[in-house]
């Protein structure tokens, strides 16, 4: 009998050979993550917050003293939900009128800075709503901003709101600054800047150019006491050091660029960036690669090479995972995310729909779900016949612009009400010796199910003779762990395999398992 326990400790990895995997690595997977030493299928998305009125590409969650908003921009417009099931929905546009056209892909960004809502599209001059939902203000230039002046990403650090890839229009010619980073008069407090005159003497605010390489800016995240500046072809760090200067700029690394505007975020370990050709970790000083060897090849192989750019990463805390979400080779949007859990360094693969974009922030109260289903995991994020609202921890939401909907993840086992695949697969298994032929006559799985207690587990067993050669499957098995403990089957060959999947409205967990094998010889 080989027993694998452990099976969540290393998670999928795509960038080796199945064979030099240890026993309880997997070799393929979708929709499937490695949490707590155990693989299980990941929780899906419903929608949520009620319908939007225009396809949402870009998302801010606000948290009040008394309220959880959601700020959602269109190609054109601007509007807020307070959130419940059947949602109510404010246009919060500019008065005069649409915005620019062709902010479809990732040219949005924004911030809650002194309790002031920040957006910004690249195009036009950034705005700033006055949060209230009860009689919404609508948007309005961002009060002191400069006449003439546009950037393409904005950022608050400290008491600072910093633009970064600047353009400058004077009368009728318009001088784009690409590697500049602007950065206003320090702010009082629930205030914007008084100020972006960088060259008052008796103001704080200021300008630099990162010229070292030739990329453009694309975005900056506080880290602790510093601020990472991410470049298309380079990283920058920057912190306060007062008057005269303000700012000390240095530079972090040459050989890592970002991929996009919305390529970094903040965990407990440091800053990561989904870079232009590898993923790492960066603690304000240095940089050290995260996929390498693991699923760095799988997802640069994968992505789409002209919309790259609107690949995006977000954190979700409850799992302790980025994802890195892109969009495949053909789509448009982000429609595939790889994550990562930082704590167990451990990777997992999910599918998406076509998206923009992925928000963390509160969920209003009043759009709660209850089940009924039987179980609970004390490793999941929700045990089951409980409210999905916790006003201390964020969730993720998804803009799903086709769609024309918010999208609540890691709820449910459907994707918007629909069943999808889930499956886990390990192959090349030789144990420690290739030349010998292996009979498995039992598979044992140590196995937890949630959900549709009718929802189907099928279990598969393969085979093959060399790594190279196709792997042979028998099966599928049907297994419903609370009822079974293992399933009979007869293959044999020098590399084996394993598939657990699930195409039903069923969850699962996958704790251990063990191959009744017995030697058949040597070829």
């Amino acid at each position: 009998m080989i027993f694998v326990k452990d099976v969540g400790q290393y998670g999928i990895i795509k960038d080796k050979p199945a064979y030099d995997l240890p026993i309880n690595a997997w070799s393929d997977g979708m929709n499937v993550r490695a949490f707590e030493n155990a693989i299980q299928k990941f929780t899906g998305h419903r929608q949520a917050l009620g319908t939007p009125t225009v396809a949402p590409y870009f998302l801010l969650p606000i948290k009040t003293t008394t309220d959880a908003l959601w700020v959602y921009c269109g190609a054109t417009a601007v509007y807020v939900t307070q959130g419940s099931l059947t949602g109510t929905h404010k246009n919060i546009t500019r008065s005069s009128g649409a915005y620019s056209a062709g902010t479809t892909a990732q040219n949005w960004s924004g911030l809650v800075f002194g309790g002031v809502g920040i957006l910004n599209n690249g195009t036009d001059v950034p705005q700033q709503w006055s949060v209230d939902f009860s009689t919404p203000s609508l948007l309005t230039d961002l009060s002191n901003w400069q006449t003439g002046v546009t950037c393409k990403a904005i950022s608050g650090f400290k008491n600072f709101l910093i633009a970064l890839d600047v353009s400058k229009t004077v009368g009728v010619t318009t001088t784009r600054y690409p590697r500049l980073f602007k950065w206003s008069h320090s702010s009082s407090s629930n205030a914007v800047p008084s100020s972006w005159d960088e060259n008052s003497s008796s103001l704080d605010a200021g300008e630099y150019s990162l010229e070292s390489t030739q990329g453009h800016i694309l975005n900056a995240q506080a880290l602790k006491d510093s601020l990472i500046i991410t470049k298309e072809d380079g990283l920058w760090g920057a912190s306060h050091i007062g008057p005269p200067f303000i700012f000390r700029f240095y530079e972090i690394s040459q050989q890592f660029g970002a991929l996009s505007k919305h390529s970094m975020v903040e965990t407990e370990l440091g800053i990561v960036i989904f870079g232009t050709d590898d993923i790492v970790l960066c603690d304000g000083q240095t940089v050290k690669s995260i996929t390498t060897r693991k699923m760095r090849r799988y997802i640069y192989n994968a992505i789409d090479a002209t919309n790259y750019v609107n690949s995006f990463v977000v954190l979700n805390q409850p799992h302790s995972e980025v994802w890195f979400c892109f969009p495949q080779s053909g789509a448009t949007f982000a429609d595939r995310a790889v994550t990562w859990n930082y704590k167990e360094n451990t990777f997992g693969i999910r599918e998406l729909p076509a998206t923009p974009h992925i928000s963390r922030g509160v969920v209003n109260p009043s759009d709660v779900v209850t089940w009924a289903e039987s179980g609970s995991w004390n490793s999941d994020l929700e045990t089951w016949d409980s409210k999905v609202y916790n006003p201390a921890q964020n969730r993720l939401m998804l803009a799903d612009a086709g769609g024309t909907k918010l999208q609540l993840l890691d709820t449910t086992n459907q994707f918007d009400s629909s069943d999808y695949t889930a499956y886990v697969e390990r192959t090349g298994l030789h144990l420690d010796d290739p030349s010998q032929i292996k009979l498995v006559k039992k598979v044992h799985l140590n196995m937890e199910k949630t959900g549709d207690a009718s929802g189907d587990i099928e279990v598969m067993v393969g085979a093959s003779n060399s790594p190279e050669e196709a792997v042979t499957w028998s099966g599928p098995y049907s297994f419903d762990p609370e009822t079974q403990n293992k399933i009979d089957t007869l293959v044999s060959g020098k590399y084996l395999g394993l598939r657990i999947q699930s195409s039903s409205n069923v969850g699962w967990r996958l704790n251990s398992y063990a191959m009744d094998v017995a030697n058949n010889g040597v070829d």
